[in-house]
């Protein structure tokens, strides 16, 4: 007998913003994502974060996993809410960051192939939740350290709490999806219209 998990969306443009809308409100009500380490392990392999190599954990192991994923998350879209609030960076949160950072293993090698040299980095050879720890931190980090925090935007549409980084040509991006909340505004807009025609 098949289970079908969750529905995982992938609008934010960073794997660290997707990974803060793990929890959203899809039907208006908030709906966590990662209820379980398999959800974790399916949510990674579908950002192309892992391939789910060393992921394996014991049904203890998981659910302990499952507490320091969400904890990150919820550390983390609150320094999201910083961001977009234009507060310094939270001194806590980077502590938690950096402690899950600290604890990855690998090793880098200079490689040459076809006339072009590039660092080539090794499999980490962390396991179970402090890889998936790992992984996560690090995309954080990237979006810290390498994107404009001037473009980390929170979906226009009433109610919705999606995240998404604005690489559009002109940054004016104002929704998760243009064919969901926008579809939406268009729609409320329009009927909006056609109420006044009818009361002028």
């Amino acid at each position: 007998m098949s289970t079908v998990g969750p529905e995982f969306v992938f609008l934010g443009e960073h794997p660290a913003l997707d990974f803060a809308n793990t929890l959203y409100a899809p039907h208006g009500e908030l709906e966590d994502q990662l209820r379980s380490w398999g959800d974790i392990v399916e949510w990674l392999r579908q950002a192309n974060l892992s391939d789910g190599t060393a992921l394996e954990a014991t049904k203890a192991e998981g659910e302990a996993a499952v507490e320091a994923v969400v904890a990150l998350r919820r550390a983390w879209a609150k320094q999201i809410e910083g961001i977009l609030e234009e507060k310094p960076l939270r001194k806590e949160f980077l502590q938690t960051l950096n402690a899950a950072l600290e604890k990855d293993l690998f090793s880098e090698a200079v490689v040459a192939e076809d006339g072009a040299v590039g660092l080539q980095r090794s499999e980490s050879r962390l396991r179970g939740s402090e890889r998936a720890l790992a992984i996560l931190a690090r995309q954080i980090a990237v979006f810290l350290t390498e994107c404009n925090h001037e473009y980390l935007r929170q979906c226009a549409g009433p109610g919705c709490v999606l995240y998404f980084y604005d690489t559009t040509k002109n940054h004016r991006r104002q929704w998760c999806s243009a064919a969901a909340c926008g579809n939406r505004h268009k729609v409320a807009a329009f009927r909006e219209r056609q109420a006044k025609k009818r009361t002028s």
